[in-house]
């Protein structure tokens, strides 16, 4: 099941948050037990308050472990029966965990996350012998605290772990609380550094298949998370926009998109409407949503979204205006999805 995740860290440990974040349909919480800045002075009263949480909400919490993860914690070396006794399920493995014997052994008593960023051919195929049972086995893409240092875009869409049939999820940054210490944003890849974190999301799922989202950040808005769960349970993109008033009952409609679609837009299933007054015909940029007037003949009503910029044309309406973070978005609307239109809050 494709489902979406959130962060916590403990110097910002914010239960509210972890709250709305599982009723906006977030079921993993990815926490790290090896940061060397974090400090872990209130950890035993955190941890147990987040995994009583994760019970109450149906959230699953997903430690990245290290060896310095037992020192963290203060408990003896290796010893996994007691994260087990703690109340943990799953486990992602970070650097350090090269022994397959371990992880096969591991899986008998966790859900087995991997580091997807250390993950080969070659270890894939030690795996295999070593009778690991890979269908067990989900992948976690590092995430890259510094500037410039995220992955290229091209090379992780084409990257051999979703060819090999591996569940894979990544992260994008948060949008309100960046994390310590350097708050430059927890992507995977560079390019989502900056871009709005549900348009990364949609691209890391729709583009390059990704299996599950996380919010490598701190915290996001609830609107992200609710954005990002929209898509995975119902997939459905939503387009937070401004209409002008007479245009606004198509706010919150489910919509359509046509099969056939042309290069500069994308052509939406809503009812034609003849006769539409000519009006606001200005030059359709892209992020435009347009409507085509009475002087399109039959085309009269016809509403679509400009992706490339285009001139001005008289037959045109421009009738409202996608947020300038979302308009990447547009990129990954085909046929297979549907839209919903929703004011800018």
């Amino acid at each position: 099941m494709t489902v979406s995740g959130i962060s916590v860290y403990f110097k910002d440990f914010d239960e509210k948050y972890i709250k709305d974040a599982a009723k906006a349909g977030a079921r993993y919480v990815f926490t790290s037990l090896q940061i060397s800045e974090q400090d872990y002075s209130n950890l035993d009263n955190q941890l147990h308050r987040l995994l009583e949480m994760s019970k109450e909400y149906g959230l699953e919490i997903i430690p990245d472990i290290s060896p310095l993860t037992f020192e963290k914690l203060k408990i003896k070396k290796n010893d996994y029966n007691e994260l087990k006794r703690m109340g943990f399920s799953s486990l992602r493995l970070d650097y350090g965990f090269d022994n397959l014997d371990l992880v096969k052994k591991l899986q008998k008593d966790f859900l087995i996350f991997l580091n997807a960023s250390i993950i080969t051919k070659t270890y894939l195929s030690k795996a295999r012998k070593a009778n690991i049972n890979l269908d067990k086995i989900a992948l976690i893409y590092n995430y890259y605290p510094h500037a410039d240092t995220g992955l290229g875009w091209e090379s992780f869409k084409k990257n051999l772990l979703k060819k090999e049939g591996l569940h894979t999820s990544a992260f994008v940054v948060g949008d309100l609380v960046k994390r310590f210490p350097i708050y430059e944003g927890l992507p995977t890849v560079e390019r989502h550094r900056g871009m709005n974190p549900y348009v990364a999301a949609i691209e890391l799922l729709h583009e390059a298949k990704v299996d599950n989202v996380f919010i490598g950040d701190s915290e996001a808005t609830v609107e992200t998370l609710k954005y990002i769960n929209e898509y995975l349970q119902n997939h459905i993109i939503t387009i937070p926009c401004n209409l002008l008033s007479e245009y606004k009952h198509l706010y919150n409609k489910e919509i359509n998109i046509r099969p056939d679609q042309p290069e500069n837009i994308t052509r939406l299933l809503l009812p034609r409407k003849p006769n539409v007054g000519i009006r606001h015909n200005i030059v359709r940029h892209r992020g435009s949503i347009v409507m085509q007037n009475r002087l399109a003949a039959r085309y009269s009503g016809e509403v679509y979204l400009v992706k490339h910029d285009l001139p001005f044309e008289a037959r045109s309406n421009v009738i409202g205006f996608v947020g300038p973070e979302y308009v990447n978005i547009f990129d990954q609307i085909n046929a297979d999805i549907r839209i919903k239109l929703i004011p800018i809050n």
